[in-house]
């Protein structure tokens, strides 16, 4: 009589019911002690029954009671493991060792296992040895196993690898997958055997899979396909992933049986066979399906692929959503690619919120477990310090920037510390920074008093102010972990012993303007013997851009333009927000590294110059000629300095070096004297430079031209050596290192005393200066003329 599923259903819990039944009215007419112990195993394993711990070592204690050595066995194990008890190792080898003495065969397996690691005794290799053995010759498949382990590494015995192969064959025997596999390996080296010799591993895959790669690979054996063909197919039959996987292999490159894409299409992968079109017509709707079912079942590289479909769209409706969902599912697996397409979703705010933070820890998973990741997308996070960072919206929203305890009231002064600049102009500049959610811990502004700082240094005197060096004492944690130095300089801004309108403007778009390529400002502090602000800002070790170049003369180009790219992207987050430098200089581009020993430097703005003043500041090879004759400033003027560091990048010298900087030089610059460009300079590079410095605003492309150009140039370098402008640079590099050499060996550079490469304030006559001198020039130019035609 035939019968459903449901049946069989059924029919298993009514016995599993009546196994219950039975053991309990044994127990109750015959106080069967072996019953007792049985009892206790269905309640701790749930067999017919819901499972209850408690109960079980409830009938475990009352099974010993009647002298059951496998309740004595079961009951240190709960004691081993805390099951119902407080864990005590001591209790629970007093109980394998009661059932070890009573001839139960795992107790002795357990005894020696005390003995062996010193759970609940002292350490003692030569009664573990024991015991194991009398477990093993009980027929005890693990106590067979670790037998066979001691006689392989010399535990209180002669190595014998005789006696190896007899207790791994015996455990293989047992059904003992642990033994299997040894007995494996016993195969593949020759231990106490003949090297190879084919054996029936009855329920072994591990053996199986050991002796099919034998087979296959000829691993000191005569290589036979067939042989390995069949054992795989053996395993696929018993749906091991494995075999499947390495039977399709087979069928596909026709090992050990013809060429067969099509067989090789039923046990491969499915999902890749219709994705790849290996053994029937690409279907991306069948591959989705199939790495659906993968993914369903727990496979991490199904998950992965399925994120893949439905970020692409592959095979199903394009959604982000499910493909950071899957792609999470993945890692939870471990999958290192799925790591991979999780830091591009961070990255990239796919299908999730954009956390580039979270982004570049799910990469640096991704790269440790193998993923060969590009780059530039590693020195992306390196250069932008996104590792580092750490947000001010975690801040709680009553704690103090100053003194970090929860004290903040509704007037934002904290009752701790009571904080304040002695100005109330200033004290609300600083709490509307120290409010913003978005800012980070380099983009908050603190009021720091002057007896912070100790070993205060002067080092320049800049167009706006004078430059110092100090160290701050009792920098907070999160600075001093971006900075890895509690050094900073310390700006004294000119004239600011009052607080203007124009100061406080100033102080506004300076903050406006913090990016990862503008130098980090921290807070305002003032001199109060001088009664100077001065502004606090992140120290830079490496020093300017004339310095790191007179010190560099034999920089590739990818690092020259690597210079150049994180320069321009600091100037356009100052001209998006409508802000002009006016004081663009080597000596106020900072050198820093993407990270510690980074193969790249970059720079930073040493500052946003000084957008509200009037006057003309600079140093005069970098200021455009549009500003010398009428003091007309613009972002086309910042452009023109732009233009000139270019030239510095790529020659590493001053411009102008060898002649004063004065009025006759600025007539010959606003006629179109330029430095002499290099020769073998790209000339790629040389139109744009060239289109910077153009005398006319007009002509000079604007930041964000040279930003997108600029990083194709490092993409080219760095992906596409064969591009035309990648050709151009790389080409250049070896001229110019010969050219370097020879400048080196023949010519000795001499710098004019009046070439000042430090910023300052043209004087206010100096137009006019500049109006007369372009007049006596044209005069002469008209007499010289006038002469040349009488004479003729």
């Amino acid at each position: 009589m035939a019968y459903s599923n449901n049946n069989k259903q059924g029919y298993n819990s009514m016995k599993k019911f009546l196994i219950i039944r039975i053991l309990e009215i044994s127990r109750r007419e015959n106080d069967d002690a072996h019953a007792q112990f049985k009892l206790g195993d269905c309640y701790l394993h749930g067999i017919g029954t819901t499972r209850d711990e408690e109960k079980a070592f409830q009938w475990y204690l009352k099974s010993v009671e009647g002298g059951n050595s496998d309740g004595q066995q079961n009951l240190g194990y709960c004691h081993e493991k805390g099951i119902e008890t407080t864990k005590d190792e001591g209790k629970a080898f007093q109980w394998y060792l009661k059932s070890a003495e009573g001839g139960n065969h795992m107790g002795q397996l357990n005894l020696g296992n005390c003995y062996f690691n010193g759970t609940g005794t002292i350490k003692d290799e030569e009664k573990a040895f024991q015991w194991y053995l009398k477990s093993a010759e009980g027929g005890n498949s693990n106590g067979q196993q670790n037998l066979g382990y001691c006689y392989k590494k010399g535990i209180v015995t002669t190595k014998d690898e005789e006696k190896i192969f007899k207790w791994y064959m015996k455990s293989a025997e047992g059904g003992n997958l642990t033994g299997q596999n040894n007995l494996g390996c016993c195969y593949e080296k020759g231990i106490g055997t003949t090297m190879y010799e084919e054996k029936e591993f009855q329920g072994n895959l591990m053996g199986q899979i050991n002796l099919e790669n034998c087979y296959l690979n000829a691993t000191g054996t005569i290589k036979d396909e067939e042989k390995a063909f069949q054992l795989f197919l053996k395993l696929a039959e018993r749906e091991n992933h494995l075999g499947q996987y390495n039977l399709g292999y087979c069928c596909e490159n026709g090992i050990g049986t013809p060429k067969d894409d099509e067989k090789a299409f039923q046990q491969l992968n499915l999902g890749d066979c219709y994705f790849n079109g290996v053994g029937t017509i690409k279907d991306e709707e069948k591959a989705f399906q199939w790495y659906l079912k993968s993914a369903e079942v727990g496979s991490s590289n199904g998950q992965y692929n399925l994120g893949c479909c439905y970020h692409y769209g592959i095979g199903t409706i394009k959604d982000d959503e499910k493909a950071f969902q899957w792609f999470m599912k993945s890692v939870e697996g471990g999958n290192h690619s799925g790591q991979n397409g999780l830091g591009y979703c961070y990255g990239y705010g796919i299908g999730t919120t954009k956390d580039e933070e979270k982004a570049f820890q799910w990469f640096l998973k991704s790269e440790e477990g193998g993923e060969k990741l590009e780059q530039s997308l590693m020195e992306y996070f390196y250069r932008n310090e996104i590792s580092y960072v750490k947000k001010n919206k975690n801040k709680l929203k009553h704690q103090c920037i100053n003194c970090e305890n929860l004290n903040m009231q509704n007037n934002n002064i904290c009752s701790d510390c009571r904080w304040t600049s002695g100005n109330n102009d200033v004290d609300k500049f600083l709490q509307m920074t120290q409010s913003d959610e978005n800012a980070n811990e380099c983009e908050i502004w603190r009021w720091i008093d002057y007896n912070k700082f100790k070993n205060i240094e002067y080092l320049a005197e800049g167009g706006f102010g004078s430059i110092w060096k100090a160290e701050w004492i009792d920098m907070p944690k999160e600075v001093f972990k971006i900075c890895k130095s509690n050094q900073v300089a310390l700006k004294k801004l000119k004239n600011s012993q009052e607080i203007s309108s124009e100061f406080l403007e100033e102080l506004t778009s300076n903050f406006q303007c913090c990016n990862k390529y503008v130098s980090s400002i921290f807070g305002i502090t003032q001199d109060l013997m001088a009664k100077e602000y001065a502004i606090v800002l992140r120290y830079m070790k490496n020093g300017n851009l004339r310095d790191f170049l007179n010190q560099n003369k034999s920089l590739p180009w990818i690092e020259r333009l690597w210079l150049l790219n994180s320069f321009i992207r600091g100037l356009k987050v100052i001209h998006d927000k409508g802000f002009v430098h006016r004081d663009l200089h080597p000596g106020n581009l900072m050198i820093t590294e993407s990270y510690i020993n980074s193969k790249y430097k970059f720079i930073r703005l040493g500052d946003l110059g000084n957008e509200t003043s009037s006057e003309a500041f600079g140093v005069l090879p970098y200021i455009g000629p549009e500003i010398v004759i009428k003091y007309q400033c613009s972002q086309a003027s910042d452009m023109y300095s732009v233009g000139m560091i270019m030239w510095i990048i790529s020659t590493g010298k001053t411009p102008f070096d060898n002649c004063a900087y004065d009025s006759k030089l600025a007539v010959d610059i606003f006629n179109g004297l330029r430095p002499k460009i290099n020769k073998g300079t790209p000339q790629c590079y040389v139109e744009l430079m060239e289109k910077c410095w153009h005398k006319d605003p007009s002509e000079r492309p604007n930041a964000e031209m040279i930003s997108n150009i600029s990083e194709s140039w490092v993409d080219g370098l760095l992906y596409d050596e064969k591009a035309e402008d990648s050709h151009m640079f790389l080409n250049a590099e070896q001229k110019m290192q010969d050219e370097d050499i020879n400048e080196d060996l023949f010519s000795v550079e001499i710098t004019h005393p009046e070439a000042n490469v430090v910023s300052e304030l043209l004087p206010s006559d100096f137009s006019d200066s500049v109006t007369e001198v372009q007049s006596i020039l044209n005069n002469f130019s008209n007499q010289s003329l006038s002469l040349y035609h009488t004479n003729k």
